[in-house]
């Protein structure tokens, strides 16, 4: 069912509720969280898309099979990396991906979906099923699952696959499920009259996975989503500060906001882009909801106590002196207290399983 008209009333009532102060504030909020901010290492995606396009294109019906076996592009980086966000930004724009009209009817050749979690190698076929728009009952067989994907990505005439936080159907699976896994991933690829292009974004163990499965590793082309480092990284952080907030937001920088304040935000971020550019935005939101105009370091230590839940001497960005290095990010929340759920929950600790679960890394 589309909720879609019902979802624009219920917004068109809670807009109606606010004043136009407020109306203003929410649209300028919402409209410097679009804009898209790139590095380098988006050429090399933009590259590796457009191989895929015509790696496809190239091909006959019924002529000889083509011999690059690259089908897979995997984009892998930690949580907080900006994957999902850059393929979204890239995949828009390929005219190739895009969907289209033919004898009365919408065809879309590119299909993106989630992989579930918990996941299994059925519940990853049925959740392709269901963003196909199939009608598919939980209680359908696992081959039967993936045959009728198979047959769908066909019959709706789709090219490229891609399968978001694909982590998730490998980082509990044993070695059975990760061979089905492999397997699938294979077919997709490999169908004699509909080879698809794949591509999987995800956090680690994914990336070893792709290594481990030689089966897949000699189709893959690996993207790596890394961290900030060093002077060349700070230097960046800066310059996206400006553009965010300035630029983005029409806001003014504080003068607290230099030293050794991008060095802070990189280790509050983990390093990670995508987490640098919400905690900026989040910065941002909080001094245009607040009627202000000016971004200072004390707005980034309430965004950063919100995401994190810390406690006061554990705020990066209003510690006092130099010792924040070693403060650690995802361990901020820690409390002595923030434990206790363990013992009033379960009572008694309950004596550990001997029985081993072997994953798909530990294979000899």
């Amino acid at each position: 069912m589309d909720w879609s008209e019902n979802f624009a009333e219920a917004i068109a009532q809670l807009r109606s509720t606010l004043s136009p102060v407020e109306l203003e504030m929410a649209d300028r909020v919402h409209k410097f969280h679009i804009p898209y901010i790139g590095l380098g290492r988006d050429r090399t995606l933009a590259l590796a898309l457009k191989r895929l396009v015509l790696n496809i294109a190239g091909q006959r019906p019924g002529g000889r099979k083509h011999p690059n076996k690259r089908r897979i592009l995997a984009v892998c980086g930690d949580s907080g990396s900006g994957k999902t966000r850059a393929l979204l930004e890239h995949t828009t724009k390929l005219p190739a991906l895009q969907p289209y009209e033919f004898q009365g009817a919408t065809y879309s050749p590119f299909l993106a979906y989630e992989a579930p979690s918990p996941c299994t190698p059925n519940l990853l076929a049925q959740e392709g099923l269901r963003a196909l728009g199939v009608d598919v009952k939980s209680t359908i067989k696992e081959n039967a699952a993936w045959d009728l994907f198979r047959n769908e990505l066909k019959a709706h005439r789709v090219l490229f696959v891609l399968i978001d936080e694909a982590q998730h159907a490998v980082n509990t699976a044993n070695r059975i499920e990760a061979q089905k896994i492999a397997d699938a991933f294979k077919n997709l690829v490999q169908m004699p009259d509909w080879p698809v292009r794949l591509i999987l974004a995800g956090v680690p163990p994914l990336d070893e996975f792709l290594s481990t499965e030689k089966q897949l590793f000699n189709r893959r082309t690996l993207i790596r989503f890394e961290k900030f480092n060093g002077e060349s990284g700070l230097k960046r952080i800066r310059k996206v500060l400006g553009k965010v907030v300035q630029e983005h937001a029409g806001l003014q920088l504080g003068e607290d906001l230099d030293g050794d304040f991008a060095a802070r935000l990189s280790h509050a971020s983990d390093g990670d882009f995508g987490s640098v550019i919400q905690m900026m935005r989040d910065a941002a939101e909080i001094v245009i909801t607040a009627g202000r105009a000016v971004v200072e370091k004390s707005d980034f230590a309430t965004t950063y106590e919100s995401f994190t839940g810390c406690t006061p001497d554990n705020n990066i960005f209003s510690f006092k002196g130099d010792d924040w290095v070693n403060l650690k990010p995802l361990r901020a929340y820690a409390r002595p207290e923030d434990h206790d759920w363990r013992s009033s929950f379960s009572g008694a600790a309950k004596p550990r399983s001997k029985k081993k679960t072997v994953a798909f890394g530990d294979r000899p």
